[in-house]
């Protein structure tokens, strides 16, 4: 095999020309075309007896074309190892010739950079503290209510306020004329949700049960139905009934249908700041992690491979694909989405990763056994059955590198935050978990 390979004065994209012997080609499309002769079916012939000569002239040219791919392919790899090239992602093959029993290529590819890791007690970084308060939880346990809350009707001299549902029949007209879609009876409505158009709801505020009034509502100018964009309107409204949002008690009955079995508030508060405080804890994790890395990212200047930031600009555009058709987004209202719009993030996240992987490099950081099984029992201990999730992990050894990355990852970060210049911000819970979210 020869090699040649032209370095630029800068950046990092190398072009390489390699040349082998085409010898072990031919003998390998031969044995392709031999192995297939023993299936290929052909009208007039039986399995395994057509002729070679036949085989070749119909599937020859695809099948030296697919191997000759394998081999430059292959080629190309042995070329870059024996170079001692530490090649970026794939490489552009611009030309290849087979003549005179040989075979010649040229491809274009970018290397990893040589990056300078800076001291990481000159980097300056802002984390977020945080705690979990009796007025969190107290908070939380009101939520919880909400979520299991029903409305109850009010009195009759009650008049509604927003906030609070209403059961009424309207009838919308237009110059006095009736219009479609404009009519319905019986319709629960809550006060200030937005569910109508605006200034409907405003309408029946201070209405009482059983009182009818007439309001002027005017239809937006994007309104979907034609003959209602911009149109005032005169919605004739009779309220059945005002009601509140009423509380379910903080007894065991309540208590117990959150799986607590011995139905007592106290074992209920418990349960609840451990989960709080758990969630707390992940979250300040990510967040402070992120923001080591993030100043870390700051202080390193290098040039990254156009490789890479092409295949992870694709990879970031197939996950936002993913993500909103998971969301109910139709596939084709994103098909003139493409990877470049992707590119600076993705380019952040190469620089970032190669950084980091050198960081690693340097300090032999890994992660113990005693570390992956600590994580996993705790992801475990929040499932009902701790031991179906350990089993899981057990059996997807990808997961388990999963893990294995995300420790690594954050014993560097915790190696930046030990070292560099911290400034410790102080946040409520609510903040911290709603930003997160």
């Amino acid at each position: 095999m020869q090699v040649s390979v032209e370095k630029p004065e800068q950046g990092l994209e190398h072009k390489i020309t390699v040349t082998f012997p085409s010898t072990e080609l031919d003998a390998k499309v031969d044995q392709r075309l031999s192995e297939m002769r023993r299936t290929v079916k052909m009208d007039g012939f039986r399995p395994g007896k057509v002729p070679m000569g036949m085989v070749k002239k119909r599937y020859g040219a695809q099948v030296r074309q697919e191997l000759l791919g394998e081999a430059v392919h292959y080629a190309f790899f042995d070329a870059a190892d024996k170079e001692k090239l530490q090649v970026a992602g794939y490489p552009e093959i611009d030309e290849v010739k087979v003549d005179k029993g040989e075979i010649n290529f040229t491809a274009r590819f970018d290397v990893y950079p040589e990056i300078t890791l800076p001291a990481f007690n000159g980097i300056k970084v802002e984390t977020v503290k945080s705690e979990v308060t009796d007025a969190d939880v107290e908070k939380m346990i009101t939520r919880l209510r909400e979520q299991r809350s029903a409305w109850k009707p009010a009195g009759a001299a009650k008049k509604a306020k927003s906030g609070e549902q209403v059961i009424i029949d309207f009838v919308g007209k237009l110059d006095g004329v009736e219009f479609e879609g404009g009519k319905a009876e019986n319709v629960p409505l809550e006060l200030g949700s937005g569910r109508m158009i605006p200034g409907f709801e405003d309408g029946i505020i201070g209405m009482k049960k059983g009182e009818t009034k007439t309001i002027d509502v005017t239809f937006p100018e994007e309104y979907q139905a034609e003959n209602l964009k911009g149109k005032t309107a005169q919605f004739d409204i009779t309220v059945h009934s005002v009601q509140t949002k009423q509380l379910p008690e903080l007894d065991e009955e309540f208590i117990q249908s959150f799986g607590v079995e011995d139905g007592k508030e106290e074992t209920l508060r418990k349960e609840i700041r451990d989960n709080m405080e758990r969630e707390l804890k992940r979250t300040l994790d990510a967040r402070n992690r992120q923001a080591a890395f993030d100043a870390l990212e700051q202080e390193v200047d290098v040039e990254v491979p156009a490789a890479l930031v092409t295949q992870e600009s694709q990879a970031l555009l197939e996950q936002y694909v993913q993500r909103m058709e998971q969301q109910g987004m139709p596939k084709g209202q994103m098909s003139g989405m493409t990877a470049d719009l992707f590119a600076e993030e993705a380019k952040k996240r190469v620089k970032l990763g190669l950084v980091i992987g050198d960081i690693i490099r340097a300090h032999e950081i890994k992660a113990s056994e005693e570390d992956i099984n600590a994580f996993i029992e705790d992801q475990a201990s929040t499932y009902e059955d701790p031991s179906e999730i350990k089993e899981w992990y057990a059996k997807n050894p990808g997961r388990l590198n999963e893990v294995r990355s995300i420790l690594v990852e954050s014993a560097v970060a915790k190696k930046i935050l030990d070292e560099a210049k911290v400034k410790e911000v102080k946040k409520a819970f609510d903040e911290v978990v709603t930003n997160a979210g």
